[in-house]
């Protein structure tokens, strides 16, 4: 009887986590309905699907997009706007006809895509590869675009493996930064089952988001050491080397080398900007 009194009291307890998640998709859309943060200074562009959103976070603003404006907030001392025009349920599609083209008149300096989830739910390798050759024709270029999610186990894994291999492929060749989520996912095993997922097991949690904040953060910072010229992430000074304290994120401390922070000709410290003058047709 104790047994079952216990399981019970599990499959309720699951059931109202259930129900907060299932709630937090329209709390997260009416939090990123307007603009967050302080105008005026730097912009964070973050494009993608209900986990761009912070679906599956504790809050709206603890999910990985949220996370990465903490971070610049953090360490460059300075204000951040983020303008997230991701929604619930999207695909890649939807990001190239709904979403891009509301980046009209928006001169961002980052530029951040979380996408692909939903499309693995029925992949079709053809269809995919036609849906990210428009998606990554249609960023501009340095945008910082994640591979693909890890999906663990059976078709639904190979089919992720193979398509976080034509983004970054296709990503590559249209000059973007591509953040291997998918190998950051994985490398955190099957035990994420049990304390990086929110109740439907699919989103990820705070500590599931932290995760993702990690995988781009680490490419953003990468890209902008190796390749200082490149379109969206362009330098026009030498990197400045800036350590800060651990930010409220629990992100760690980290230290820019050569990275994503620079000196301006007053000694400032900003954020690459995302330029998308020099964009080449495609």
């Amino acid at each position: 009887m104790g047994l079952q009194v216990l399981g019970v009291a599990a499959l309720v307890v699951w059931a109202v986590k259930l129900v907060q998640v299932t709630r937090s998709v329209s709390r997260a859309a009416q939090f990123w309905s307007v603009p967050q943060g302080e105008p005026g200074d730097l912009l964070y562009v973050a494009l993608g699907d209900s986990t761009a959103q912070g679906v599956g976070a504790s809050r709206p603003d603890r999910g990985y997009v949220g996370l990465i404006a903490q971070r610049l907030r953090a360490q460059t001392g300075r204000a951040v706007q983020v303008v997230n025009l991701s929604t619930s349920g999207a695909r890649i599609d939807d990001v190239v006809t709904q979403q891009v083209p509301r980046m009209t008149g928006l001169e961002p300096d980052l530029i951040t895509v979380g996408i692909g989830g939903n499309d693995l739910l029925d992949y079709d390798p053809v269809e995919y590869v036609q849906q990210v050759a428009a998606l990554t024709g249609a960023l501009p270029l340095g945008a910082v675009v994640a591979d693909a999610p890890y999906m663990m186990h059976g078709h639904w894994e190979r089919d992720a493996e193979e398509a976080a291999a034509q983004m970054t492929r296709l990503g590559h060749a249209h000059g973007l930064v591509v953040a291997p989520l998918h190998d950051a996912l994985r490398r955190e095993g099957w035990s994420a089952m049990t304390n990086q997922f929110a109740a439907d097991l699919f989103h990820p949690n705070d500590r599931g988001h932290r995760v993702w904040a990690d995988a781009f953060w680490k490419s953003i910072r990468e890209a902008s050491a190796s390749n200082p010229e490149q379109g969206g992430t362009r330098m026009t000074q030498e990197a400045a080397t800036v350590e800060a304290p651990l930010d409220p994120t629990g992100l760690g401390v980290w230290e820019y080398e050569g990275g994503h922070l620079v000196e301006d000709t007053g000694g400032a410290v900003r954020a690459p900007s995302t330029d998308t003058s020099s964009r080449p047709a495609s």
